[in-house]
């Protein structure tokens, strides 16, 4: 599901297999099993926006699971969520399990088995997004995983609203508006899911740590100045210890911090509400204080220089 994928899926089918295909070719592999007896349908309806797939399905008693033969077989992992509207589900992650009822949320990784199960007829909306769309890493999310985010109080009510209006917008996530909608949709996940950490139950303290270092080196993108000295000064550690944290992500936290600054510009550069920024402005405003080590480190991450990235987007 790579960015500027051109998807726009409607399939409705009473075949499991037909419906095991258009899953996996939609969202990840997947095996499907229907429920013994009774007839057996489901549709999808799904878009792609920037790189985030939407989608709402609607379907009879099933079973869908994501397993290790799976996973070998995929090139990129993301993260899904999943808002039920109607009917009742379980997810089984992380040897967790979520129950799910209308309104409520639940978050899952396709990178690690799990097993989705609708003991009856349903319809969810369901949101696939690369780990780099949120400035969550993906340990600190195994914090969340098939956990039940109640969408009757709090921020997530307000977002488990928003997202069951996603399936009437589905037909507006093209071009500038559908870029819009995006954006916004996934600045109210990021903050849902920061809500969320914050009152997550974590598995040792180093992972806790990491999550409040997260959080500051999130809200300081846009200066120049940051860097890990400053990040470990700020959370009360040394840098020894901040560099010895990140070896558990496989980069460092210089890597780390051009990589959040990056995705950032990259955003901003599709956003129509930039359209009038200068490239170098953009960059500037994520803390890339050098127009041509901007420039080189852009191409590095994306592909192309930042210029024919955006010409590429307009068109």
């Amino acid at each position: 599901m790579p960015d500027n994928t051109p998807l726009s899926v409607r399939e409705s089918t009473s075949a499991v297999s037909q419906w095991q295909r258009t899953v996996s070719s939609s969202f990840v592999p997947l095996d499907v099993h229907a429920a013994p007896g009774g007839a057996f349908h489901a549709q999808l309806d799904g878009r792609i926006s920037d790189g985030v797939l939407f989608s709402t399905v609607t379907a009879s008693a099933h079973t869908v699971e994501r397993t290790a033969a799976d996973i070998r077989t995929s090139s990129e992992h993301y993260v899904k969520l999943t808002l039920l509207l109607t009917g009742s589900g379980m997810l089984v992650q992380d040897d967790r399990t979520g129950l799910l009822t209308p309104g409520d949320i639940v978050l899952y990784d396709t990178s690690r088995p799990y097993t989705l199960e609708f003991g009856e007829d349903t319809a969810s909306v369901i949101v696939m997004f690369p780990h780099r769309m949120i400035d969550a890493d993906p340990e600190s999310l195994k914090a969340l995983t098939a956990i039940r985010i109640g969408g009757d109080e709090g921020f997530a009510r307000a977002v488990s609203r928003f997202l069951a209006g996603i399936a009437s917008a589905l037909p507006a996530l093209d071009g500038p508006t559908g870029l819009r909608i995006t954006h916004n949709t996934m600045d109210l996940i990021a903050t849902m899911v920061g809500n969320e950490l914050r009152g997550a139950t974590w598995g040792d303290a180093s992972s806790e740590l990491l999550f409040h270092i997260d959080t500051y080196i999130n809200g300081h993108l846009g200066d120049p100045a940051l860097s890990p000295e400053t990040v470990a000064a700020a959370n009360y550690i040394s840098t020894r210890h901040l560099h010895a944290l990140f070896q558990r992500r496989g980069v460092s936290v210089s890597q780390w911090i051009r990589q959040r600054r990056l995705e950032h510009v990259r955003r901003d550069l599709r956003d129509p509400r930039r359209a009038s920024d200068s490239v170098a402005s953009i960059a500037s405003s994520w803390g890339f204080a050098d127009p041509s080590h901007f420039s080189k480190v852009f191409r590095e991450h994306v592909g192309v220089p930042p210029t024919v990235y955006r010409a590429a987007t307009d068109g």
